[in-house]
């Protein structure tokens, strides 16, 4: 005060002001001291610079009543040019940067013209006065202090006991009592109100404080946090970065991002995804192909619905990617994976397991039941997915340093987690059994090209599943490469199986010129006639797939021309045969 007397210059209420008047007095007194300093600044790489960006930055608001400016944004720019200017023009790097030591050496020897700190310690050298702003009546002062909690886990009694101790030590006569001992500032404001208070701390000067709280996301480690805001700031303010890409990576810190249809790979991605699905829809016209028909017949026609449509739902895996990350989404993903799976494998699985030949009676159950197993595993998929419902998952904020922070979904729980595990291992278990049925069909003479069609696509849905876990495992920070392999991995499970078994099989059987329509009868004829045991009233499941579509004179002249292969069983065997295929005409007495 005594060098602002000396001067006739008041305190300060603007930063321009500041800047003037310290201009003013250190070109006259930089004689006569050496060591005298015009500000501080206290913009040191501590938590303490980043209290002060924090208090400088709300001094540059438009009225007392405005919000904390979001960081990229005009006010802040201007808040920032100004700092710099004013570290140019009054200071220096060196002095700004210093901390809380070379402060409170300045504040006791007197050697400052202005000087920033806590209001914790009194001297009568100086005149405590608010933070000026960018006009008369904005400031900026940011609070701080201690935060007290309870624990959870100590008992109601002790709960009970520390909740009265809570409210006694925040009450407004224990606050008054330690403001007249201490001269602390109160956090509440109705004490300078009181007029013991007032006797003894400045009352009027509380009450114009301008409070700001440091503001930074609850899920992100506010040391980690603290240390990046300041030092995007720091290089333009002690670089030479500019000051868009300074506050452009630090606004990075508060958002989380996502990939959308109109980002590049976001259109990228949906112009193939587009492709994909005409092709899908268009796909459905093959079987009704004259020419292709016929190998199509390997399958039950509600048999091939529940197969495309579980397609279909494996597809939409392909969508939830896009967009922000949310509850809703994180279920639709498991959704889709575990029915859209068991839908697409179920009925190839029940088709392979009709071919196979035992006497045993679950597995003869087993084939004669193929609607109630496929309900069975659609039933324990249900069961699952309600546990999992039950127990929601939560979105978990990744945060990446120097890069863009992203969101994933999280398992909340213990009972989460192991559901969705059980039903992966229950899918991958559906994906074994049909890789087992077709290996082991690999060699057979009539379903050997169903089998090795089947074993090349289960193989690449098992693998891409297995790359998708991975994916979904290890942290990957950067959430475009994420979104790619995510992407490129859910095409692949999603429709390798239609591609390879419903459209290429075909189109590949036709250009062959394999009569596919006889191959199923002969499979699934010899098939049946083994597991006969002597008994002649054991007939073929009469909505077998082949035999709806043989009662004309063409296919029974086929089969006689094809009569020393499908003939070659026992009398016994012939009999039956002239039995379960009414449909067919054919004369067995030639034999």
């Amino acid at each position: 005060m005594d060098l602002l007397e000396k001067y006739d210059k008041a305190i300060p209420e603007t930063w321009d002001e500041l800047i003037e008047t310290s201009i003013y007095i250190m070109d006259r007194e930089k004689d006569n001291d050496k060591d005298l300093i015009s500000f501080n600044g206290l913009y040191d790489d501590t938590d303490t610079g980043t209290v002060s960006l924090f208090e400088y930055i709300y001094s540059f608001r438009d009225s007392v009543n405005s919000p904390f400016p979001s960081f990229v944004n005009e006010t802040v720019i201007n808040a920032l040019e100004k700092l710099k200017y004013m570290k140019e023009k009054i200071a220096s790097n060196e002095q700004f940067q210093q901390g809380t030591l070379y402060t409170l050496g300045k504040l006791n020897d007197g050697k400052a013209l202005f000087i920033k700190y806590w209001n914790v310690i009194p001297n009568p050298v100086y005149k405590m006065s608010i933070l000026p702003g960018i006009k008369k009546g904005i400031s900026g002062s940011t609070i701080g202090g201690q935060s007290v909690g309870i624990g959870n886990d100590i008992g109601d009694k002790k709960i009970n006991a520390s909740v009265k101790i809570l409210q006694y030590v925040t009450s407004r006569e224990f606050r008054k009592n330690i403001t007249l001992e201490t001269l602390e500032y109160s956090t509440i404001p109705s004490l300078y109100d009181d007029d013991d208070i007032c006797k003894v701390v400045d009352c009027k000067f509380m009450k114009s404080i301008q409070f700001v709280s440091r503001k930074f996301p609850p899920d992100y480690p506010y040391d980690d946090y603290s240390k990046e805001f300041r030092s995007f700031i720091y290089e333009y303010l002690y670089g030479d970065k500019p000051i868009i890409e300074a506050l452009n990576e630090f606004d990075n810190l508060n958002k989380f991002y996502s990939i959308s249809f109109s980002d590049s790979i976001g259109k990228a991605f949906g112009f193939i995804l587009g492709i994909i699905a005409v092709i899908l829809v268009v796909s459905l016209a093959l079987p009704f192909i004259p020419n292709l028909r016929k190998y199509y017949k390997v399958l039950y026609l509600d048999f091939w619905i529940y197969s495309i449509f579980g397609t279909f739902l494996m597809f939409g895996l392909c969508f939830v990617g896009y967009g922000p990350v949310t509850v809703i989404k994180c279920h639709l993903r498991v959704f889709f994976f575990s029915f859209g799976l068991s839908f697409n494998l179920m009925p190839i699985i029940c088709m392979f397991n009709k071919s196979i030949h035992k006497k045993d009676i679950l597995w003869q159950a087993i084939k004669k039941q193929s609607y109630f197993v496929i309900m069975g595993v659609l039933l324990i998929n249900n069961i699952l997915y309600m546990f999992i419902l039950r127990e929601p998952f939560t979105i978990d904020k990744i945060f990446i340093k120097n890069g863009k922070n992203y969101n994933r979904c999280k398992s909340r729980s213990g009972l989460n987690r192991f559901c969705f595990y059980l039903l992966m291992i229950l899918e991958t278990l559906i994906i074994v059994i049909a890789q087992w049925l077709a290996f082991i069909k690999r060699n057979d003479m009539y379903l050997k090209k169903e089998s090795r069609f089947l074993v090349i696509s289960l193989y690449t849905v098992l693998l891409s599943l297995i790359m998708i876990f991975i994916v979904d495992t290890v942290n990957i920070n950067d959430y475009n490469k994420q979104f790619i392999l995510f992407e490129v991995f859910y095409i692949l499970f999603s429709i390798s199986n239609h591609f390879i078994f419903f459209i290429i099989r075909p189109l590949w059987l036709r250009y062959k010129k394999i009569d596919e329509e006889l191959e199923y009868l002969k499979a699934f004829r010899s098939n049946t006639f083994s597991c006969i045991n002597g008994s002649n009233n054991q007939k073929m499941n009469s909505k077998s797939p082949i035999y709806s579509k043989f009662s004309t004179n063409a296919n029974s002249q086929n089969l006689l021309n094809h009569k020393p292969v499908a003939m070659s069983n026992s009398k016994v065997n012939s009999r039956v045969n002239s039995q379960s295929y009414t449909s067919i005409k054919v004369n067995t007495t030639d034999n």
